[in-house]
Formats: structure tokens, C-alpha cells, sequence
């Protein structure tokens, strides 16, 4: 076999080298499951270790007195092990150490859902009026020893978080948030619990 050129060597490993990054690229954006955030106090980025999400009725009564409802799925993504035994209760445990991180969201479905409906595919935007909303965004740090909320204003959220994916007992889907000099960007997967 005749030896290989330098020229003709380069482009080989050029050609392998961009192969390799094109493969871990659709990787990660296919099986993404990372969030970037940002608060006052600082900034992390994290893959999610494990996330949730459970149904709760939500109840609207307009000017006339007329009562609607809506299924909002409350979900939790964070870099350490959840504990979702009792739902909201474990789930919102103080953090044990200064690394960890957890951030929460609820996704607000269509009118005339209830807590047995299912998650619906689509955009929840952080401006629709009361429906197809994501609303009540979060996140909780700690520092020394003592857990702080930081909550994204209401009034100044924008962005919207689209469900890609939805199974029996699962939801994924991309977060790009922000509002003042607070946002929640990247991707998820949480495991839907039910109620018994």
C-alpha cells in the first residue's frame, strides 16, 4: 500500500473529526436533557438528573361569574434525585447541598381539561391569556446552608416552552424563558406521576 500524503492525511482527519462532531451534535439536541439558567445571584448550567411532572385542576371564573377549568401539569427538573413519593410535598424538599439545583414550571392546558387529561403537544407561550400557558417559573438554590427561591415575574416573563413529545408516562420538551435578568433555557424529560 502506498503511503499516505500529508495533504491527503489532513483531510482525512479534518473529514473524521467533523463526522464525530456532526454525530455528538444530533445527539445531543435528539436526547437533550440539560438546562441553562440564570438568576440575580448567578448562573449554572446542569444535565437533569431527574424531573417530574403530575396533573392539578385549575379553575377560572371570567367577569361573568362563568367557572372554566384547565389540567396544569406542575414539573420539576433538577441535577440531583427528586423525591416523588408524595408529589409536591417531596419534590419541593429543602436542597442538601450548595450544588444543587431545581427548577419548576407549570404548563397550563386547554379549556375544559381536568387533572385526568393528558399532557397536550404543542406551545405553552408565557403571554397567552390563560390557556396553552406556562406561568409560576422558578427556581430554587442554595447558598450556605439555606434554600432561596428565585421566581421569574409574571409580568415580565417572556418565551414559551413547547412539548415535543408526550407518552403515557412521559413529557419532553424544549424551555426558553426569561424575564429581566433571570431565564431557564435548554431541554427536558419528566416522568409523569399519577395519582392512585
Amino acid at each position: 500500500m502506498p503511503p499516505i500524503s500529508l495533504n491527503r492525511a489532513r483531510y482525512l482527519l479534518a473529514t473524521a473529526l467533523l463526522l464525530i462532531t456532526v454525530i455528538f451534535a444530533g445527539c445531543s439536541k435528539s436526547g437533550g436533557n440539560a438546562l441553562q439558567v440564570k438568576w440575580p445571584a448567578g448562573e449554572k448550567e446542569f444535565a437533569v438528573k431527574s424531573s417530574y411532572a403530575f396533573p392539578v385542576t385549575k379553575s377560572f371564573t371570567d367577569v361573568n361569574q362563568k367557572i372554566t377549568t384547565a389540567v396544569t401539569y406542575n414539573t420539576y427538573a433538577a441535577n440531583y434525585d427528586l423525591d416523588a413519593a408524595n408529589f409536591a410535598m417531596t419534590l419541593q424538599k429543602p436542597l442538601t447541598s450548595d450544588e444543587q439545583i431545581r427548577v419548576e414550571f407549570s404548563l397550563v392546558g386547554e379549556e375544559g381539561t381536568n387533572d385526568k387529561s393528558p399532557v397536550k403537544a404543542g406551545t405553552y407561550s408565557a403571554k397567552a391569556d390563560k390557556y396553552m400557558k406556562v406561568e409560576t417559573v422558578g427556581l430554587v438554590t442554595r447558598r450556605s446552608g439555606t434554600d432561596t427561591r428565585n421566581w421569574l415575574d409574571r409580568n415580565a416573563l417572556t418565551g414559551e416552552v413547547k412539548v415535543t413529545s408526550v407518552s403515557a408516562d412521559s413529557i419532553s420538551g424544549d424551555i426558553d424563558l426569561t424575564a429581566g435578568n433571570a431565564s431557564v433555557k435548554g431541554s427536558f424529560t419528566a416522568k409523569v406521576l399519577k395519582r392512585k
